[in-house]
């Protein structure tokens, strides 16, 4: 009887592990994803920002050269709206590559956890 109580905690102890690596493993990619998405929302403000204040110094560019106000701002529009049909044009490249970033971090394994594992299951065999 002591036999089984010993495998009945073994088997515990071993699902109560895997529970836990489980639990370890989704907090490790919920955290780099939420970090990836922080990281992109702060590029993406500082684009803007950095597209805001270039927009602005084409337009006064423009203006010197069309030597009108307005057709400055038309212009910088036009080129604008040239780089939003582009970025339309390619949005399926676009997509495939956050797709493709996405999919690398939610599925990254670290080569450490695997030597680990490895040398576990030697240690069990003998």
């Amino acid at each position: 009887m002591d036999f089984i109580n010993k495998w009945k905690d073994k088997i515990a102890h071993k699902i109560g592990d895997k529970i836990q690596t489980v639990k370890l493993d989704l907090i490790d990619k919920t955290s780099g994803v939420m970090g990836y998405l922080l990281f992109s929302l702060m590029a993406l403000f500082g684009t803007l920002a950095v597209l805001l204040f270039v927009g602005l110094g084409m337009a006064e560019w423009f203006a010197g050269l069309l030597d009108s106000r307005a057709g400055g701002y038309f212009a910088t529009a036009g080129v604008f709206v040239l780089l939003v049909g582009l970025l339309f044009m390619l949005s399926g490249k676009v997509l495939n590559a956050f797709a493709g970033i996405f999919i690398r971090i939610l599925t990254k394994q670290e080569d450490d956890d695997d030597d680990e594992d490895a040398e576990q299951e030697k240690g069990n065999k003998q």
